[in-house]
């Protein structure tokens, strides 16, 4: 995948596997390696890995060179790539991730004004030089634009936002005190000591899309955070790292989506709703207000309470 943070690969197989910790030590042929990946985004060149059988379709079809993987998956494993055996494909993988990409695993603090933007200073919103802004933008007070932020035509930024890593599309408003492109929540534990998640994706932002105030939304680990176009978002939601968001949904307030979960085109969920983590929700769906989803929905579902269940289930009960 493509990320904004800096790659300094390539490197040697060999030479990679000797830092994993879990890894099954076997000499392959001096290959090299250009880039780290998820399953659906690799390319030939690239390593991946495979943690949840959820993802059993993806590691089928993976273009991956290389990828680390638990023994018994391995029948299912594209016969073009080659496994690297592992008892904890993810740690590993992480391991190797801080080696090609040693600032992805925290943000980025470092700030170099830039010039093109000085007369934003006014209102004491402060603009890297690795910002892009397009035409007519408008911005409030005491915003921060940090690094490797790409902003379309006709966009508005409220007050005291903070926006980094991100791809925003034309005609996109931002209201006061949201937070976009930040590192996601996640730790895991390695040999003793704890260890950020690299991320080394971006969130990118569809054209016409409203977010409100104080929301959250993280850059991606090993994938992107993706909003559709036309989609709206109440404020104080949180997106966490991975999420992606069809177009033309409505969001309202204080809604949590937990990582790598993909909502589908024209959904409707209500305020306080918090979904898991890896799931898949379908077209057309609406989730009530303070629901806990916690699997899969179809096209077309209409589900509420905790655990969410079809609403007609839900007013029998």
């Amino acid at each position: 995948m493509v990320s904004f943070f800096q790659n300094t690969g390539p490197y040697n197989i060999n030479e990679l596997i000797k830092f994993t910790k879990f890894s099954k030590k076997k000499k392959f042929e001096n290959n090299i390696i250009k880039n780290v990946s998820n399953l659906k985004d690799a390319k030939k060149g690239d390593i991946t890995f495979l943690e949840n059988s959820r993802y059993l379709s993806e590691l089928e079809n993976t273009k991956a060179s290389y990828c680390f993987i638990e023994k018994k998956y391995m029948s299912k494993l594209n016969t073009k790539v080659k496994p690297i055996v592992s008892t904890n494909p993810l740690l590993d993988f992480i391991l190797i991730i801080k080696i090609f990409y040693p600032d992805a695993d925290g943000d980025n603090f470092k700030f170099k004004p830039n010039v093109k933007y000085k007369k934003l200073l006014a209102n004491n919103t402060l603009v890297d030089a690795s910002v892009k802004i397009g035409k007519n933008f408008k911005v409030g007070l005491n915003t921060t634009l940090k690094k490797n932020a790409l902003i379309g035509d006709n966009v508005k930024i409220g007050s005291n936002c903070v926006i980094s890593n991100a791809i925003i599309g034309d005609n996109v408003i931002i209201n006061d005190g949201s937070v976009i492109g930040k590192i996601g929540y996640g730790f895991k534990h390695i040999n003793k000591k704890m260890h950020f998640i690299p991320h080394i994706g971006h969130v990118k932002i569809g054209e016409n899309v409203y977010i409100g105030s104080n929301c959250t939304i993280d850059r991606g680990s090993f994938a992107n955070t993706i909003i559709g176009r036309n989609t709206m978002i109440d404020n104080s939601v949180h997106l966490a790292h991975n999420v992606n968001i069809g177009e033309f949904c409505f969001i309202a307030g204080q809604v949590g989506i937990a990582g790598s979960t993909q909502i589908g085109n024209h959904c409707m969920i209500g305020g306080q709703a918090g979904i898991s983590g890896h799931l898949k929700i379908g077209n057309n769906v609406q989730i009530g207000g303070g629901s806990g989803v916690l699997k899969n929905l179809e096209d077309n579902s209409k589900v509420m309470g905790y655990p969410a269940k079809s609403i007609k289930d839900f007013l029998k009960s």
